[in-house]
């Protein structure tokens, strides 16, 4: 389906928002990524959702399948929810390989022609002209042909893809491959999106980085990211910190956040935990609220393992508990990324930000947010100003 009503220099969003946001809209058009992992990974459902995100943008988007049929690779979007499936272009590699017939329109007819497999891409790129492109996986071609020659039509894919306006993005876990291949290969890219999948507590654990090629381009963290049916990818933080000094108002933050929470108290305060999930523009969070007077540290430094990041929350119109607040900055560690939350911002004797700063000896860097968690105000800020920080956006 021909796209000429697309914009060749118009971006391709990821389908997630606090990456986008950070690529002034997602990757640019055309550009070739590279989905990169040393070890199997979970590159094949970033791959899918972020085609997904393309067709429910109104773009035609083009897949190229060396291990799966058609009609099977469609029943697995289907696990994204419903999408434009008209939008959805395949170059089947795989049904001749199994003897399965086929009705795809681009098809691959012998396998074992490299020259043969780079010409029927070519054709389904220049006539359907999509926004977006996948060929899962390039280790396929590189574990059957020539290296030299793989690397000569890789070139020759990217340079199509280039003339149509694609973002081309190519899956590739390298089983054969030295260093300098892949240091060339990655060259030949503007991004390079790397997968790792740890187990760790015997829970999987699926993170990816994304690295800009060009000098000063975007580098961000290892974003951990999780799958839902009907929904696809979100950025998954499995433990936010919500604490601070007595009664400064963590709980009324964790509520304000969640959209489900519990609250273990007694005589009004919290004297076990808060916890809360977070579901909010791509990203998700589970919350764990601690109690802040000194007898209930164990607590503290319990949930403090581990934890992603943290929201400090401070009752602006206290200083004398600011030597406390950063006790407790200081009991989570170096390295954690986290954001003060001057809490109560709206009471008459509330402190400045200077006068936070120098009560609690923080840098000129450390974010420091004003809100009234009572109103709902800026407390999503404030999470989503940690999400970038975690993740590196900022």
């Amino acid at each position: 389906m021909p796209e000429s009503s697309v914009s060749v220099a118009a971006r391709v969003s990821t389908g997630i928002p606090i990456i986008d946001e950070r690529l002034g809209g997602g990757f640019r058009r055309p550009s070739t990524l590279l989905f990169f992992s040393e070890i199997p990974s979970e590159k094949r459902l970033f791959a899918e959702h972020f085609v997904v995100t393309g067709m429910r943008a109104g773009e035609t988007c083009l897949y190229v399948d060396f291990f799966r049929a058609p009609q099977l690779a469609r029943r697995e979007f289907a696990a994204f929810g419903p999408f434009p499936e008209q939008r959805l272009v395949f170059v089947d590699a795989t049904s001749t390989q199994i003897l399965l017939p086929t009705t795809e329109k681009y098809r691959v007819a012998n396998i074992d022609d490299l020259e043969h497999i780079v010409r029927v891409i070519k054709d389904a790129l220049r006539e359907s002209r999509p926004a977006r492109v996948v060929i899962d996986s390039m280790e396929f071609l590189a574990d059957r042909f020539d290296r030299k020659l793989v690397m000569r039509y890789w070139r020759e894919l990217i340079e199509t893809a280039n003339e149509v306006g694609s973002a081309v993005c190519f899956m590739f876990i390298n089983w054969t491959y030295g260093e300098a291949e892949v240091q060339e290969i990655q060259s030949m890219c503007d991004f390079v999106v790397e997968f790792q999948t740890t187990m760790r507590g015997g829970i999987l654990r699926n993170t990816l980085r994304i690295m800009e090629t060009r000098e000063g381009g975007l580098r961000t963290s290892w974003v951990p990211y999780t799958f839902h049916e009907l929904v696809g990818l979100t950025v998954y933080f499995p433990r936010v910190l919500v604490t601070g000094p007595f009664s400064a108002g963590k709980s009324t933050v964790v509520r304000a956040l969640s959209k489900t929470s519990v609250s273990v108290d007694r005589l009004g305060t919290t004297v076990a935990f808060d916890y809360g999930n977070v579901d909010l523009l791509g990203l998700e969070a589970e919350l764990l609220g601690t109690p802040g007077q000194e007898r209930f540290e164990f607590i503290f430094r319990i949930f403090a393992r581990e934890v992603s990041g943290l929201l400090l929350v401070i009752d602006s119109t206290r200083p004398e508990e600011l030597p406390r607040a950063r006790q407790m900055l200081d009991l989570v560690g170096e390295g954690i990324p986290y954001v003060v939350l001057a809490n109560k911002s709206d009471l008459p004797g509330a402190m400045t930000e200077r006068q936070i700063r120098e009560g609690m000896k923080l840098p000129e860097s450390a974010p420091v947010v004003f809100t009234v968690a009572t109103e709902g105000t800026r407390v999503r800020d404030a999470l989503k100003l940690l999400a970038e920080i975690i993740v590196g956006v900022r």
